[in-house]
């Protein structure tokens, strides 16, 4: 959106993991519990397909991690892994 195309890995690692964050944090407020630790990638993967679900969030800055030689699925375990260990923090 602002224009700057990202050349580093870092730069694109970035745009990936705030997107997806984007994505997992709604997934969360979904859940019974409104906790990170119920998300699963299966989860994940319905509300990534369904692109009424947090419309705002770029599915292509998401596929980015394709760019850094991972899979949707595995970036997805990464990234939920990550939040999960955090979820206290961030009230979910």
């Amino acid at each position: 959106m602002s224009g700057f195309e990202p050349e580093s890995v870092m730069a694109k690692a970035l745009i990936a993991a705030d997107a997806l964050s984007g994505l997992i944090v709604p997934t969360a407020l979904m859940m019974p519990s409104r906790k990170l630790a119920e998300v699963n990638v299966n989860s994940l993967t319905k509300k990534f397909k369904d692109k009424s679900f947090a419309r705002n969030v770029s599915r292509e800055h998401i596929m980015v991690c394709e760019d850094l030689g991972l899979e949707r699925n595995e970036f997805f375990k990464l990234a939920l892994d990550a939040l999960q260990k955090i979820g206290d923090e961030l009230g979910v």
